[in-house]
């Protein structure tokens, strides 16, 4: 008496990773390579502070220059009194957003070991960025005001008067409204960025290379 069986399941097969955690993937590369260049950025603004002082060359009005160049002193006071906060967590961001773009490459790339640590680096940027958005407010705000203030003295002078008197309210309205919105979607996509990685499809993909990268050194 013969007993039919059926055939074994094919073996060595990845599971296919999930079109969400790609989306997810990238998304922590951009907060990777925004956190890198905008701690980058912020280090060497404190090692040569006048870099910028060439700003108020495009500008041609004197008092718009006289202004703009009020703001840009205003500023750098500011930073100079949260030198303290500012520098740590700029480097913080800076390292974050390092790691962020190493571990976010060895993820897209399907490599093992990688999902525990990304959640733990997106989390952790999300808590630093917020940090650093009120612990270094009044910098913040006054290099927003200098650069938008800036952004408008040239412009005014390449506009009709109409179309600048009509672009000023919108512009003033973005500068309010801009930095918490910005916050705010961080903060949220680094949540969805963090589901999608402890989704039940994402850790089958990762344990999955981690079992394949350990055949191959076992092999």
């Amino acid at each position: 008496m013969s007993v039919s069986t059926a055939p074994p399941a094919p073996t060595g097969q990845k599971p296919r990773r999930p079109k969400y955690l790609v989306a997810a993937l990238l998304m922590a590369l951009a907060f990777g390579a925004g956190c890198w260049t905008e701690g980058c950025g912020r280090l060497a603004f404190y090692r040569d502070p006048d870099a910028l002082a060439e700003h108020a060359d495009v500008i041609k009005d004197e008092q718009d220059k006289q202004r703009v160049d009020g703001l840009y002193q205003r500023y750098l006071d500011a930073a100079d009194a949260q030198r303290g906060r500012s520098i740590p967590l700029s480097a913080a961001i800076f390292v974050l957003g390092a790691a962020l773009l190493a571990l976010t490459a060895r993820g897209l790339a399907g490599k093992s070991n990688t999902r525990s640590a990304l959640i733990q680096v997106v989390a952790a940027q999300a808590i630093v960025v917020g940090a650093a958005y009120f612990a270094t407010k009044d910098m913040r705000n006054a290099e927003l005001d200098w650069k938008f203030e800036e952004t408008l003295a040239v412009k005014r002078e390449g506009m009709p008067a109409d179309q600048y008197a009509a672009l000023v309210p919108q512009w003033r309205a973005l500068r309010s409204s801009m930095p918490p919105a910005w916050l705010g979607f961080r903060s949220v996509a680094s949540v969805l960025i963090i589901i999608a990685l402890s989704r039940q499809r994402a850790r089958e993909f990762f344990e999955a290379a981690a079992a394949e990268a350990a055949s191959d050194h076992t092999a």
